[in-house]
């Protein structure tokens, strides 16, 4: 029965992520976390990141893949958050690239075309994920890592 709550929560969770969606990146610059907004996009059921390659969230996703992601929320004047913890990982396959820019509603406006070299798409690996509904008071937890 845990399973089928943990099934219907995570479907709850996921149901607030778009598919252009704004949140905001954690990651660590050597010990010190850092944190900046950003678009999220949920592509053929992946999360993805489009971002400049001289951006500092690069080489710090290369020294240490460990992230993780806030949307938050909010729903008849009640604020709530969404956390997704896991890992990130530079996407260098033409195919995902393809994918990722046409679903991002700003390509165009920064980048020549998928083989810019100012372009770098990386992809974020949920593992938990942390959800408190708009107005309550205490957080729910589950896993959200594809087997």
């Amino acid at each position: 029965m845990a399973r089928t709550n943990e099934s219907l929560l995570q479907q709850e969770m996921l149901s607030w992520i778009k598919r252009d969606q704004y949140a905001y990146l954690a990651t660590l610059d050597k010990k010190q976390p850092r944190v900046r907004p950003i678009v999220l996009f949920y592509v053929l059921d992946r999360y993805f990141i489009i971002t400049f390659s001289g951006d500092s969230k690069v080489q710090q996703i290369v020294s240490n893949s460990a992230v993780e992601v806030c949307v938050p929320i909010s729903e008849d004047g009640q604020t709530g958050y969404l956390r997704m913890s896991g890992n990130a990982k530079l996407c260098t396959r033409i195919e995902d690239k393809r994918d990722a820019a046409e679903f991002c509603y700003f390509f165009d406006e920064y980048f020549r075309g998928i083989d810019d070299p100012d372009f770098t798409l990386i992809e974020v690996f949920p593992g938990e994920a942390e959800y408190l509904r708009p107005g309550e008071t205490y957080s729910q937890s589950c896993q959200l890592r594809r087997y």
